[in-house]
């Protein structure tokens, strides 16, 4: 007896059979081969991460390359190693926390200390101001920043240590960007102190801008000499 296919009986059931075992076999085939697929997958999303980190780690070491020359140019190795590296590492720290240009501050530390962390800062007349070091911050300023970043200022001498001068410096200078919204005010601030700025901004008078000039082009100077 035949099938509709024109099998006999026993012939028809080999062929079944057979199709049966080809069958799952090819689906045996197929579910392999999706776990290696599956697998492969997943190893080139964990290797396309490792590379990832690896390149957000180079940018970051070459970031931090950047900053320790840039502060051993400024400082005109007025600063002792160990010195620096605690001053490059609190810059680095800084700058990704707030997203702020690392050189930026130090074209603010050229322009207020020439990089030197013992500066003492004199008035027209020759008196003593009362700021000091790098950012040439002035103690009472510095004890109101300083707790923003856990840190403790008692003394002058506090603020002598470049690493906690930079850190209560660029607090001072983030709380002024935060206040005026834009550097330029920010710095005129800085070097004026914000109420003789807003007495002018009031007044609708101009600020003066020589400051913010001299920072901006040593920020440039900084930026084209490349230090990578």
């Amino acid at each position: 007896m035949k099938n509709s296919l024109g099998l006999s009986a026993p012939v028809a059931t080999i062929v079944f059979g057979l199709t049966f075992v080809v069958l799952l076999s090819f689906v045996s085939y197929w579910g392999f081969q999706r776990k290696e697929l599956d697998k492969l997958s997943k190893e080139e999303m964990s290797l396309r991460g490792e590379i990832e980190q690896l390149d957000v780690i180079g940018n970051w070491t070459l970031e931090y390359l950047k900053i320790d020359r840039a502060v051993d140019f400024l400082s005109e190795k007025k600063l002792s190693e160990e010195a620096r590296r605690r001053l490059t590492e609190q810059l680095w720290q800084i700058s990704h926390a707030y997203s702020i240009d690392p050189l930026m501050i130090l074209a603010v530390v050229a322009q207020e200390s020439h990089g030197n962390p013992n500066a003492r800062g004199r008035m027209q007349s020759g008196a003593y101001s009362g700021a000091l070091g790098l950012m040439q911050i002035k103690l009472e300023t510095a004890q109101k920043m300083a707790w923003r970043f856990g840190l403790r200022v008692n003394s002058e001498e506090d603020l002598l240590k470049p690493e906690v001068n930079v850190t209560v410096g660029t607090a001072y200078l983030i709380r002024l960007i935060g206040k005026y919204g834009n550097w330029k005010e920010a710095l005129v601030a800085y070097n004026q102190g914000h109420s003789a700025v807003d007495r002018l901004l009031e007044r609708g008078q101009p600020l003066p801008m020589r400051y913010y000039e001299r920072v901006i082009s040593k920020y440039k100077m900084l930026v084209n000499r490349s230090f990578l």
